[in-house]
C-alpha cells in the first residue's frame, strides 16, 4: 500500500511540475504576441513566476520590444528572477549599442550589485559614453559591500572625479571621513542638483553639507521634509 501511495505522490508532483513548465512556455510565447496588452500581462507574470527559463526571453523583450513599458516590465522581471539575470544584463552592458538598452541594464544590474562583478560596474561608471549608465553603474558600486568597489571609490575621491562622486554619494557620507565635505559639496554643485542628493545631504548630520545642501535648496525652491530616510554620516548599514 506504501508502495502505490509513493507513486502517486511523485506522479501527482510530476504533473504538478509538468503543467507549471506548460505555464512558463506558453507565457513565454505570450512575450511575442502582436497586442501590448498581451505581452505586457506576459513580462510581469514571468517576473512574478521566477523562472530561470525566462531569462534569454526577457531579455530579447528588453532589447527590442517596440512599446517601453513592456521593455521596463521585462527588466523588472529579470531582477525578481535574480542572479540568473546578471550575466545577460552584463553582456547588453558591454555589446549594445543602444544607450536605452544599456540604460536599463545598469538600473537592473544596480538592483542586483551584490551577485556583479564590480569590475564591470567600474567599467561602465568610467568608460560607457552615456552619462546615465556612468552615473547608475557608480550609484550601484556605492552600495556594493566588496573590498574592489571601496578601493575604487577611494580612488575617485583622491582624484575628484566629481561625476562618480556626485553618483556615489552615499558612499562617501556612510564612510564620513573628516576632509571629503569639500570634495562632496563640489560634487553637488556640479550635479544636477538632484532633489534626493540634496535632501541627503541636509539631513546625513554634518553640518557643512547641510549648509551646502540650505544653500541650494533655496536656490532651486525645493521644499526638505522631516520625513527623510537615508545616509547618514560615518554610519555603515
Amino acid at each position: 500500500m506504501k508502495k502505490y501511495s509513493f507513486l502517486a505522490t511523485v506522479l501527482i508532483i510530476c504533473f504538478i511540475g509538468s503543467v507549471a513548465a506548460d505555464e512558463i512556455d506558453a507565457l513565454i510565447k505570450q512575450l511575442k504576441s502582436s497586442k501590448l496588452t498581451q505581452r505586457l500581462a506576459a513580462a510581469k507574470a514571468l517576473g512574478e513566476k521566477k523562472d530561470t527559463r525566462a531569462v534569454n526571453p526577457l531579455v530579447s523583450v528588453l532589447k527590442k520590444d517596440a512599446n517601453w513599458d513592456v521593455r521596463l516590465a521585462a527588466e523588472n522581471a529579470l531582477v525578481s528572477i535574480g542572479s540568473p539575470s546578471v550575466e545577460p544584463l552584463v553582456q547588453i552592458l558591454k555589446e549594445e549599442k543602444e544607450c536605452f538598452v544599456r540604460r536599463r541594464a545598469a538600473r537592473a544590474l544596480k538592483e542586483l550589485k551584490d551577485t556583479c562583478d564590480p569590475r564591470t560596474l567600474k567599467n561602465a561608471s568610467q568608460k560607457d559614453n552615456d552619462c546615465f549608465v556612468r552615473r547608475v553603474a557608480a550609484r550601484a558600486l556605492a552600495e556594493v559591500k566588496h573590498p574592489e568597489a571601496a578601493e575604487f571609490l577611494d580612488d575617485a575621491m583622491k582624484k575628484k572625479n566629481l561625476e562618480i562622486v556626485s553618483a556615489a554619494y552615499a558612499y562617501y557620507i556612510k564612510k564620513g571621513e573628516a576632509g571629503t565635505e569639500d570634495v562632496l559639496i563640489e560634487a553637488l554643485w556640479e550635479g544636477c542638483y538632484e532633489r534626493k542628493m540634496v535632501v541627503d545631504f541636509a539631513y546625513c548630520g554634518n553640518e557643512k553639507l547641510k549648509q551646502a545642501a540650505d544653500e541650494i535648496a533655496k536656490k532651486r525652491g525645493y521644499t526638505i521634509a522631516a520625513d527623510w530616510s537615508g545616509p547618514q554620516w560615518g554610519k555603515v548599514n
